[in-house]
């Protein structure tokens, strides 16, 4: 009888790790960073050079499950290493609580994703060997713990198409997410079905996507599905905008703005970069991007022109203030000193970094205050509310389900037959 079991996500919003075992098979849907318990490894505590996952395993930061990551990797700790030739992993999206580890999965153990994952995933390698070349590079953007251990072979994985692997058949659906390649799987066996929602949404572009998935996954004998918004009591959480109000709100910026705009956007939300780029161009605005998003958004296939610091460039600005967009790290927010900027400019915030919360967005709203630079919002989550992931549990109708990736899964209440059960890290469940 096939079994699940779950290895990150438990009472945290990220990290989910869900493996089915059947037969001696295995399979592991995420392999992400832990977001820890404990806060043991926060900047600047990093894990050793050369011993990283060795030491997130031994502070219990790591899945402790032989046979997934490679033998240099796991040297020291007691637990076996090199692949057994009966595990494969699936990636469900690009997100380093979702993919963070598979640096250290060990070769013989084939990865499987979305092509757009991959994709994201090289260019995400690209900015970090320019970095190597260029110490300037804000490496936060690329999330440096996704650069750990060797670049993992990603096999990409088409839609709708049924891949066998010893007892088990999995099927990758696209689901709807804030990033390309957002995947669900299907992993059937002789006599159970399981489905993975991955981090999903009912609100963003693609909801019909997340139908065709529901209607797959109906009856399935498990459905593990996250759950961030669950009792996370804010209006954005409770009733998130949809992604075509968000384009209409960034519309209506551009629209009367009559000076500089500068904005802040996470760089894997390729959909709202390329609506906002549509969109700034359609106001006669030029987007200009730091070198490190240039980059990344150049090897995603991107084209973009590199915000420069120069004398020629801040003078074309100074110029024509109302002709750009300038995306902005905090690390460049001191260059507003040099920026044509007052109550005629606007700063995005589009989801992007700093949070408005952090000692770093606080800063920031400091320095747009100094300069009477008005302070706009323009987002969406990408995760469902909890109304929406209620709706999605009644349309699968699965007969157990297992809230993860979140910090409250008690309060998902499905309705009868559909047993909901609370998951325990590292438990085997038997299915059937």
């Amino acid at each position: 009888m096939a079994k699940v079991s779950f290895w990150g996500g438990v009472g945290i919003t990220g990290s989910s790790k869900v493996l089915v075992e059947d037969e001696g098979w295995r399979v592991l849907c995420d392999i992400g960073l832990d977001r820890p318990h404990s806060d043991l490894y926060h900047h600047p505590v990093d894990p050793r050079p050369g011993k990283e996952l060795a030491d997130r395993l031994r502070a219990g930061e790591a899945p402790w499950l032989p046979h997934l990551f490679s033998e240099d990797a796991v040297a020291g700790t007691g637990l076996a290493g090199g692949g057994d030739g009966r595990t494969a992993v699936f990636i469900t999206h690009a997100h380093v609580d979702h993919i963070g580890l598979a640096g250290w999965v060990d070769p013989v153990v084939p990865l499987y994703a979305a092509p757009e994952t991959k994709a994201i995933r090289e260019a995400l390698s690209a900015v970090g060997r320019a970095a190597q070349q260029d110490p300037t590079f804000e490496l936060i953007f690329a999330e440096k713990v996704m650069l750990e251990g060797k670049t993992p072979t990603i096999i990409p994985m088409a839609a709708d198409q049924p891949l066998s692997f010893g007892p088990f058949t999995v099927t990758r659906y696209p689901v709807d997410h804030d990033v390309p390649g957002a995947s669900g799987y299907i992993i059937e066996t002789r006599h159970q079905r399981v489905a993975f929602t991955g981090d999903i949404r009912l609100h963003g572009r693609h909801k019909d996507w997340v139908e065709v998935f529901c209607e797959h996954a109906r009856g399935v004998d498990a459905l593990i599905i996250e759950g961030t918004t669950l009792g996370v009591h804010t209006r954005e959480a409770e009733y998130p905008v949809m992604e075509e109000q968000v384009d209409k709100s960034f519309a209506d910026i551009m629209r009367h703005t009559k000076g500089l705009a500068l904005i802040t956007l996470r760089p894997r939300n390729i959909e709202r970069i390329e609506s906002f780029t549509q969109i700034a161009r359609s106001f006669g605005r030029t987007v200009l991007w730091s070198k490190e998003f240039a980059t990344f958004l150049s090897a995603y296939g991107i084209p973009s022109a590199v915000m420069e610091y120069s004398p020629d460039q801040l003078a074309r600005i100074a110029a024509a203030p109302s002709h750009y967009l300038i995306q902005m790290w905090p690390r460049d927010i001191p260059w507003m000193t040099d920026l044509p900027l007052g109550p005629d400019s606007v700063f995005i915030q589009a989801d992007g970094d700093p949070r408005l919360s952090s000692p770093a967005g606080r800063s920031l709203q400091h320095w747009l205050a100094k300069y009477r630079v008005p302070l706009r919002t323009a987002g969406s989550r990408g995760h469902a509310s909890p109304e929406a992931l209620h709706q999605i549990v009644g349309r699968i109708q699965p007969k157990v389900v297992y809230p993860l990736h979140t910090h409250a899964p008690e309060l998902l209440l499905p309705e009868p037959p559909v047993v909901r059960v609370v998951p325990q890290y590292g438990k085997r469940y038997a299915m059937g």
